[in-house]
């Protein structure tokens, strides 16, 4: 599905969305269009639910559980049918993002359950003031920051700004790729290349949410998000130049505070891949919750 027509999905899947509960970062438009360079997306409705195919050369799975008020057994069923196409169930034959609350409908007997990563979800407030000795590493960054930086500014992107985001994303990946030799890590910085510069150049049909950190009047970092709920906001990705002491977290911090973000009171920063370093960096903010999801596969058939 090409980015036209996939933008013009974009409405069908909204009302689809607020018919339920919201609460993990994939319940989104953003997060579905950020990955068509690497899946080719089909819209399906069954059972009056909403499927979302995702089809790729290995195969095909549900991005997201069905959508819907009427979803149940039958529609679930019927899915795994349709991406068997015909054939015979296989291993890729799945269901992402199933949220905690939707489990009860996967029997044990008839499913494999798999845990996924957790998404981290803060206190907004906690976030901007930084209070207490919990934080002391983050204030003191950002106060390193702004008292090396004179002359910096957090400001809105504009398209104008691309070029020099592409040229900041590359130099942070040979930054980070320099230092971790996880093959799955660096296939994420790559696969990662395409999602941003596809999600910077459609930012605004794609309802996105994006900032710049500027240094000296040159682009040091940039970070995008969108709403996921009346009352979380999704922190999706942050870039920021690596040579510069304290950007990172006060890149984090203006974004919170933005005014674009005011009438929000969680922020969602997704999963840590399963990785030990993105895992400690998160958990050095303090979550107040943890939200679990699952993917789901059905068992061979004896």
């Amino acid at each position: 599905m090409k980015d036209d027509q996939l933008l013009e999905q974009k409405a069908l899947l909204e009302s689809f969305l607020v018919q339920g509960p919201r609460p993990l970062s994939g319940f989104s438009f953003v997060n579905l269009f950020a990955w068509c360079d690497f899946f080719d997306f089909e819209f399906k409705v069954i059972n009056d639910c909403l499927c979302i195919f995702a089809h790729g050369d290995a195969g095909s799975f549900l991005y997201l559980p069905p959508l819907g008020k009427k979803f149940g057994q039958a529609t679930v069923d019927e899915a795994f049918g349709h991406m068997a196409r015909g054939g015979t169930v296989k291993a890729v034959n799945r269901i992402e993002n199933i949220p905690g609350n939707l489990l009860s409908a996967f029997s044990t007997d008839r499913y494999n359950l798999y845990e996924k990563p957790a998404e981290y979800v803060y206190r907004k407030e906690d976030l901007i003031v930084l209070k207490g000795n919990a934080y002391k590493s983050q204030r003191h960054d950002c106060n390193f920051f702004v008292t090396h930086q004179a002359v910096h500014s957090f400001e809105p992107y504009r398209d104008e700004d691309l070029n020099d985001c592409r040229a900041l994303y590359e130099r942070w990946a040979a930054g980070r790729a320099s230092t971790v030799s996880d093959p799955v890590y660096r296939a994420m910085l790559e696969e990662n290349r395409l999602v941003h510069e596809r999600l910077l150049k459609f930012w605004r049909p794609a309802e996105l949410v994006v900032r710049v950190l500027k240094v000296d009047r040159k682009i040091a970092g940039y970070t995008m998000g969108y709403a996921l709920d009346g009352s979380t906001f999704c922190v999706y990705a942050e870039i920021t130049d690596l040579s510069i002491t304290g950007a990172a977290s006060y890149i984090f911090k203006s974004f919170c505070a933005d005014e674009a973000l005011m009438g929000f009171s969680r922020i969602n920063t997704m999963d840590d891949f399963a990785m030990p370093n993105v895992a400690r960096a998160k958990k050095a903010y303090h979550p107040s919750e943890l939200m679990v999801s699952y993917t789901v596969s059905l068992k061979p058939l004896r």
